[in-house]
C-alpha cells in the first residue's frame, strides 16, 4: 500500500551561509548544459589543440591506474538473460519508451503540489505506470509518497543492523520546446525505437528515465529469480531535479534522514557519467565522485531616473555593464590540483592510451613529482573551452534587467550573475571576488555599495551598488575511490564490463576512476546520509548521445539500457555478498 506523506522543505541548500563583513575584509587582501566528464574527453579525443611535441616519453614500468579487481557475485542467475536475451530486451525497450511517453515536463518555476495537483497530473500517470508495469515491486516493497510525488521504494532486508543502499532517480523531465518540436528525428514523447541504430528517442530517453527503470527492472527481475536481500535497498526518486529539486529531493533527503539517521547508507547511487571509449580498445568508467558548488549572486545599480535629455556621464546601464565587462574580463584563476577527480582519469588516459601528445602525457604523469610539469598541464587544460571550467570557478551573466522607456533615464539595473563553484574553493571567496569588483567600479563611479543589509560604502548622491547571494550550495564532499565501499562498486563494474559485455572484445581494457561534474544533482540533499555517492549509470555513451541531453533527439541505446539493469541486479549481490559495515 502507498504511503503519502507531507515533509517540511529546507528553506536553504545544505551548508550553505552568508558571507560576514570580516570575510569580505580578508579578501580586500588579496586582490572570483549536462557538461562535465563528457566534454572533458571529448575535447581530448576531437580537439587536441597543441601540436605534439617530437619528443617520445615512456609510460612508468608501474602505472598508477590500475583495473580494479572484479567483484563476481555467485548469484547471477539472470545476469547472461539481461544482456544477451532477445525477448529481455524487447521488453526492456517497451518499459522505457512507455514510461518516455509520458511527459513528466518540469519548469524552473512551479506551484506546491498541495496547491495544485492537476498540475502534475503526468506524474500520477507515471506511478500508475510503474504499479502496472512492475507487479512485484510494489507487492514487495514499500511504496511511500513524500510531497505527494515524490517516491520512496523499501525493500526491507532481512539483517536490519547492515546500511542499506541508496538508489535514486528523478521522474522530470526537461521541457520540450514547441516550437521546434518537428526538429526531432521522431516525436519527442514517442519513445520510438529504431531498430537499425539500437536508439531508443525521446526527451528523458538519457536524462533520466534509463536510470529510473533500470533501477525498478534490475530489482523486478530479483524478485522473480526469488532473490532475498539481507541489506535493505531504497529507491528514491525526486521529481524535480532539472529546476533544482526544491520541492522533491530537498523533502525526500530529510525524511530518510530521520528514519534513518547520519551516515546510514552504504552507497548512494545517481544519474551521472558511464563508460567513455578513449581509443579502440580503451574504456572508463568515470563514477562522478565530487560536484562544484553553487551561488547565484543578483547585483543591482540603484540610480535616481530622470529625463534622458539630461545626460548623466553613466546611465545605471553603463556602470552595470562595466561591472559586468571587468567581471568577464577578469575571470577566476585556474587550479589543477591533483586530488581533483578528472587527474585520475587523465591519469588513465595518459598511462594507457596514446591518442594524447607526448609532452601532454608526460606532463600529467610527473605532475605529482614535478611543479613544471603541473603548470604545463594546467595550461593545456586552461586552453580547451570544455575543460577548464572544471578547473576553476565560473561566472556567467545569465540575466539582465534595466530601463522603461527611451527617454526615460533607467532609476534600476539588475542582472544575475550564476557561478559554479571549484571544488577547492568556497561560496564565501566567490562572493567575495563579485564584491571586490563590484567594489572597483562603486569606488571609480561614485556609488554607495551594500551587500544585503549590510553597508560598505554609503549612498551617494548618484545611488549605489546592491549584490545578494541566492542558492547558495558549497561544493560537493569528495567521495573516496579507495576503501572497501568503492571497491565493492568499482568490482561490479569491473566485472559487468570487462568479463561478460566486453568479454569477447579480447583486447578490451576497462578502468574505472572517479570523475567530476560542473553541475549538480538532486545528490547535494543527501551528503548527510553518506560519504560514498556514485553519480554512475552503467552504459557505454557514444559522444552523439551525449550531445542531445536537454536538447533536441535525445535518444539513448537499448544496449547501453540493458546494461544499466544488469549492473543494479549484480550490484545489489555483491553488496549483500561482499559487503561489510
Amino acid at each position: 500500500m502507498t504511503e503519502t506523506h507531507h515533509a517540511p522543505l529546507p528553506d536553504e541548500y545544505p551548508s550553505s551561509r552568508q558571507p560576514t563583513s570580516s570575510t569580505y575584509s580578508r579578501y580586500k587582501k588579496f586582490v572570483l548544459p549536462l557538461i562535465g566528464l563528457f566534454t572533458l574527453v571529448l575535447a581530448y579525443t576531437t580537439n587536441v589543440a597543441k601540436p605534439v611535441s617530437n619528443s617520445t616519453f615512456h609510460v612508468p614500468a608501474s602505472p598508477q591506474c590500475k583495473k580494479p579487481q572484479a567483484y563476481r557475485p555467485s548469484f547471477n542467475k539472470s545476469v547472461n538473460l539481461i544482456l544477451n536475451d532477445k525477448q529481455f530486451k524487447i521488453d526492456s525497450i517497451k518499459k522505457l519508451s512507455g514510461a518516455i511517453q509520458i511527459p513528466t515536463e518540469i519548469n524552473d518555476t512551479n506551484p506546491l503540489p498541495d496547491d495544485d495537483l492537476e498540475y502534475y497530473s503526468e506524474f500520477f500517470k507515471l506511478h500508475k505506470y510503474f504499479e502496472e508495469t512492475f507487479p512485484l515491486v510494489h507487492s514487495h516493497l514499500k511504496v511511500e509518497k513524500v510531497n505527494q510525488l515524490g517516491l520512496i521504494y523499501t525493500w526491507e532486508g532481512t539483517d536490519p543492523s547492515l546500511k542499506p543502499i541508496l538508489f535514486m532517480a528523478h521522474q522530470d523531465v526537461v521541457p520540450v520546446n514547441r516550437e521546434i518540436w518537428d526538429s526531432w528525428q521522431y516525436p519527442p514523447f514517442s519513445g520510438y525505437y529504431e531498430q537499425e541504430t539500437d536508439y531508443v528517442w525521446g526527451r528523458g530517453s538519457n536524462d533520466c528515465k534509463n536510470l529510473m527503470l533500470a533501477e525498478l527492472e534490475g530489482i523486478e527481475q530479483l524478485l522473480t529469480d526469488g532473490y532475498r536481500t539481507k541489506r535493505t535497498v531504497i529507491l528514491s526518486m525526486g521529481f524535480d531535479e532539472e529546476s533544482s529539486g526544491f520541492m522533491g529531493a530537498k523533502a525526500l533527503a530529510p525524511f530518510l534522514l530521520e528514519r534513518y539517521g547520519p551516515d546510514s547508507m552504504f552507497s548512494i547511487i545517481d544519474e551521472g557519467a558511464g563508460l567513455l571509449r578513449l581509443d579502440k580498445n580503451l574504456y572508463i568508467a568515470a563514477a562522478v565522485n565530487a560536484e562544484k558548488g553553487y551561488v547565484d549572486v543578483r547585483i543591482a545599480v540603484h540610480g535616481h531616473g530622470g529625463h534622458s535629455s539630461v545626460q548623466p556621464d553613466h546611465t545605471t546601464i553603463g556602470v552595470a555593464s562595466e561591472l559586468i565587462f571587468m567581471m568577464e574580463n577578469h575571470p577566476f584563476e585556474y587550479d589543477f590540483s591533483l586530488d581533483n577527480p578528472i587527474y585520475d582519469v587523465l591519469q588513465c588516459a595518459a598511462e594507457h592510451s596514446s591518442f594524447l601528445p607526448p609532452h601532454v602525457r608526460e606532463a600529467i604523469l610527473k605532475a605529482p613529482v614535478d611543479e613544471s610539469k603541473r603548470k604545463v598541464l594546467t595550461e593545456f587544460a586552461a586552453s580547451h573551452p570544455d575543460i577548464r571550467d572544471l578547473i576553476r570557478t565560473t561566472r556567467a551573466i545569465d540575466v539582465i534587467n534595466g530601463g522603461v522607456k527611451a527617454n526615460a533615464l533607467p532609476g534600476l539595473t539588475s542582472f544575475i550573475v550564476n557561478h559554479r563553484v571549484d571544488i577547492h574553493s568556497s561560496v564565501n571567496e566567490t562572493i567575495e571576488n563579485d564584491l571586490y569588483w563590484a567594489r572597483v567600479i562603486a569606488e571609480k563611479h561614485g556609488y554607495g555599495l551594500t551587500f544585503h543589509d549590510e553597508v560598505i560604502i554609503p549612498e551617494t548622491k548618484l545611488g549605489h551598488i546592491s549584490l545578494a547571494s541566492e542558492k547558495m550550495l558549497e561544493p560537493a564532499p569528495v567521495s573516496p575511490t579507495a576503501g572497501h565501499v568503492w571497491e565493492i562498486f568499482a568490482g561490479t563494474v569491473q566485472n559487468l564490463f570487462q568479463n561478460e559485455i566486453l568479454a569477447e572484445q579480447k583486447d578490451a581494457d576497462v578502468y574505472v576512476t572517479g570523475g567530476l561534474f560542473s553541475g549538480n544533482t538532486d545528490t547535494k540533499y543527501y551528503w548527510g546520509l553518506s560519504r560514498n555517492i556514485y553519480r554512475f549509470v552503467a552504459g557505454i555513451f557514444p559522444f552523439d548521445q551525449l550531445r542531445t541531453i536537454h536538447s533536441v533527439n535525445e535518444h539513448i541505446s537499448a544496449s547501453s539500457h540493458v546494461s544499466a539493469v544488469a549492473f543494479v541486479y549484480e550490484y545489489i549481490v555483491n553488496v549483500n555478498e561482499y559487503g561489510h559495515d
